[in-house]
């Protein structure tokens, strides 16, 4: 949704036509991760270059930077909260995995981080509950 507004704003700015259409074409398609948003922007890019090579220019820089505030900003905010981990962790994670795995590392990164940090809260789970048997025997 975030995606959708900023673009339609962008967009409106720039004078773009078919701007509705194109904003709510590019947020059903960022659903998608990783070529969702490449596949979304096409058409934008497309009319944008059927005005002018100029248009199809701000169109592009509009798509980045819109895509961008939604990468660094409100993206680590959702999965933070959703992980129980700050943002600025969130990116972290994503960062070191891509400098340890490349694109697959930033692509699993955070799916692995959570997969790791449940099993890690079973254990200590586990190794309470046995902790305080110990005790009550």
């Amino acid at each position: 949704l975030f995606v959708g507004i900023l673009s339609y704003i962008g967009f409106l700015i720039i004078g773009l036509d078919y701007a509705l259409l194109l904003s709510i074409f590019i947020m059903v398609f960022n659903i998608i991760p990783w070529l969702g948003p490449f596949i979304g922007a096409i058409p934008a890019v497309i009319v944008g270059l059927l005005d002018s090579p100029l248009m199809m220019l701000e169109v592009l820089v509009i798509i980045v930077i819109v895509q961008q505030i939604e990468s660094l900003l409100v993206s680590p905010q959702v999965m933070g909260r959703k992980l129980a981990l700050s943002p600025l962790a969130i990116i972290l994670i994503v960062l070191v995995a891509g400098r340890l795995s490349g694109l697959l590392g930033i692509i699993l990164a955070i799916p692995v981080f959570t997969i790791l940090k449940i099993i890690a809260a079973h254990i200590y789970e586990h190794y309470k509950k046995k902790r305080n048997n110990i005790k009550s025997s």
